[in-house]
């Protein structure tokens, strides 16, 4: 099967970080998998080149751009491709509009809560958990926004230049053509022993991903803070070397250290509120980074605490490298980690605090929470079942559009 993935955004997260793992998987098991990006998007070319998956680029290739969605058509067309996988919205747009234009099926992979008219344009709907897909079939594809949704002037003319019509779908149809797929990466992942030095006296909380307000990673913050009040401070100088010794809290004997690994827009806000509550001591920004893993081997252990985090790709990366979590009972969360790891309500610093120290008092607890969420990780999300699902929903999505031209046909006779 030759598949052409299209995301076009200039970042780096989970979307693009499965997306591009997912093609790898692909091209091992015999096809011929490509990406379309966005041509400033340096950290996904750097991670399709190693990956050894080939791409194609354009400037900007966001909705109207009629010279993104002509090259797309002319890369279906040059290398046969026989279905396009679109990731996030506006990579949705290109490939629903190319994917229409050719008779080409159109998978959508839905990622995040973003509310947009042309997923339900899709010829199959994979949403990456089952509370993204409740949102969507119990509000938004019910909503006024959607319902009353008319593309605007410029977006009508650049539908016309490739005849292609919007059509409101209703939602039983949409309901037909939905499916699930989750996140995944490589099971060997975890197939590594390097570690960030120097910190071995301490006890290392850590959380990775982009520092953004949607991730809310100021409640981590928050409860080191109240670890800080209610402990001790430690004065004895040891971990002077990194800039430490005064005034850093103690947790299970060893001075607490907070590892923040990632960038991003809020990252000068939580730099802010760190020298805010004096807490320079206890928390190290490490900026973005290529490779996380000698970070997540460092962590005792590791914190994934945003309210509404769709699936969140690094809850894989602790469990598949055997750390015990604290995670926020919400969004996409719960159906990761099931009854394994700790589970806490979200926006609350003092029961973060309290799920810490449960953990740092129980270094057994620690180890079984580890051991049982990396079983589950291999069990349920490892690349192998990711591939299988996906291409099953491939499947059903030509299945979906050879149906749709049947059904042309005959009212055509």
């Amino acid at each position: 099967m030759n598949i052409l993935h299209i995301i076009s955004s200039r970042g780096w997260g989970g979307a693009e970080n499965s997306a591009a793992y997912l093609a790898k998987t692909q091209i091992e098991h015999g096809n011929n998998a490509y990406f379309f990006i966005h041509s400033f998007n340096g950290k996904l070319k750097n991670v399709l080149n190693s990956v050894k998956v080939p791409y194609f680029s354009a400037i900007d290739p966001e909705r109207k751009n009629v010279f993104a969605i002509k090259k797309i058509i002319d890369v279906c067309r040059r290398h046969k491709i026989d279905l396009i996988h679109t990731h996030l919205a506006t990579g949705c747009y290109l490939g629903v509009i190319a994917g229409k234009r050719l008779g080409i099926p159109v998978i959508s992979r839905i990622n995040t809560y973003c509310d947009y008219p042309y997923y339900a344009l899709a010829d199959r709907l994979l949403f990456v958990s089952d509370d993204l897909k409740n949102y969507f079939f119990e509000d938004y594809f019910r909503s006024k926004l959607f319902l009353n949704y008319k593309p605007g002037f410029i977006e009508n003319i650049v539908n016309g230049l490739f005849g292609f019509k919007f059509s409101r779908p209703d939602l039983n149809e949409i309901i037909s053509k939905s499916g699930k797929a989750h996140d995944a990466i490589p099971n060997n992942f975890s197939d590594y022993d390097k570690k960030i030095q120097g910190y071995k006296d301490f006890f290392n909380i850590g959380v990775t991903g982009r520092l953004t307000v949607e991730k809310e990673q100021q409640y981590i913050i928050d409860a080191i803070e109240l670890l800080k009040k209610e402990t001790e401070s430690r004065r004895d100088g040891i971990g002077s070397e990194q800039g430490q010794g005064v005034g850093i809290p103690l947790l299970a004997g060893k001075p607490i250290m907070l590892h923040i690994v990632g960038s991003g827009k809020n990252e000068k806000n939580l730099l802010k509120q760190v020298a805010d509550k004096k807490l320079q001591n206890s928390v190290k920004f490490w900026g973005y980074q290529s490779d996380v893993r000698p970070f997540i081997n460092m962590f005792d252990i590791a914190i994934s605490y945003t309210a509404k985090e769709t699936f969140g790709i690094n809850n894989l990366e602790y469990m598949l490298m055997k750390k015990p979590c604290v995670v926020a009972r919400n969004g996409g969360t719960p159906e990761i980690f099931d009854d394994t790891n700790i589970i806490i309500e979200p926006k609350n610093p003092g029961a973060l605090k309290e799920a810490i120290k449960k953990y740092a008092n129980d270094p057994e607890l620690m180890k079984l929470e580890a051991e049982r969420g990396r079983e589950r990780a291999v069990h349920l999300f490892s690349s192998e079942k990711i591939y299988n699902d996906t291409i099953k929903e491939y499947y059903l999505a030509i299945a979906h559009i050879t149906y749709k031209r049947n059904i042309q046909r005959n009212e055509k006779n």
